[in-house]
């Protein structure tokens, strides 16, 4: 598979293609080889999932709202339940999909030799609608943080491209109205990365990131 960048500068800002330095900000990735998730079939079964989500969601939201001002209220937790189920598998497959679509972003931007060891993407609701809008990936020596152009896309640009010594990361666990994250930061900006409870994996992308910026 031919690299569309070979090395990024010190600072991550920028990114040699070969023949000049681009702005990192500036970088689009093209469309990724087909992942073995979708050459199985999973991401149809999965898509499938997501279509049912979003139907059960819109039950859910009308069932709530009856059962929140009647005695109907275990009748709605009864409907709501399969849901949150539903919910739950389709997020795990989509998180299982994009970690492959990671690692193919990840040696598209720095070659083959510096493998992602370990990545994590947002997966959450968001006003009712499943997204799925940034991931990371960090290398032995490199966090990049990617946005993905929608629910059923890719990871298209790159928000961020740091040594892991220039970066912190923090988890965060859910709280009441908030999801569980990963919050990245590097001066004064920071990234979250919102996940879903039983879903979110976290772990392993702060192991990583920790040994790398220790050994820096």
């Amino acid at each position: 598979m031919r690299t569309i960048a070979t090395r990024l500068s010190d600072d991550g800002r920028w990114w040699w293609n070969g023949d000049r330095w681009i702005a990192t900000s500036d970088v689009a990735l093209p469309q990724l080889p087909i992942t073995e998730f979708e050459r199985s079939g999973a991401l149809d079964r999965s898509r499938r999932r997501m279509k049912q989500h979003k139907v059960m969601s819109d039950l859910v939201t009308v069932e709530s709202a009856i059962a929140s001002s009647s005695p109907l209220l275990l009748i709605g937790l009864a409907v709501a339940l399969p849901f949150f189920v539903l919910e739950r598998r389709a997020f795990r497959d989509y998180r299982a999909w994009t970690l492959q679509q990671l690692t193919i972003a990840t040696e598209l931007v720095l070659g083959p030799d510096a493998p992602m060891m370990a990545g994590e993407t947002a997966m959450y609701r968001r006003s009712g609608l499943a997204t799925r809008d940034l991931a990371v990936a960090v290398t032995a020596e490199y966090v990049i943080v990617f946005r993905i152009d929608s629910l059923d896309g890719q990871p298209r640009w790159i928000a961020l491209a740091a040594r892991c010594a220039d970066v912190k990361l923090e988890s965060r666990n859910m709280r009441f109205g908030t999801q569980p994250s990963l919050v990245i930061t590097r001066g004064g900006q920071n990234w979250v990365i919102r996940g879903y409870p039983r879903v979110f994996e976290p772990g392993r992308v702060l192991d990583v990131w920790g040994s790398s910026a220790l050994a820096r």
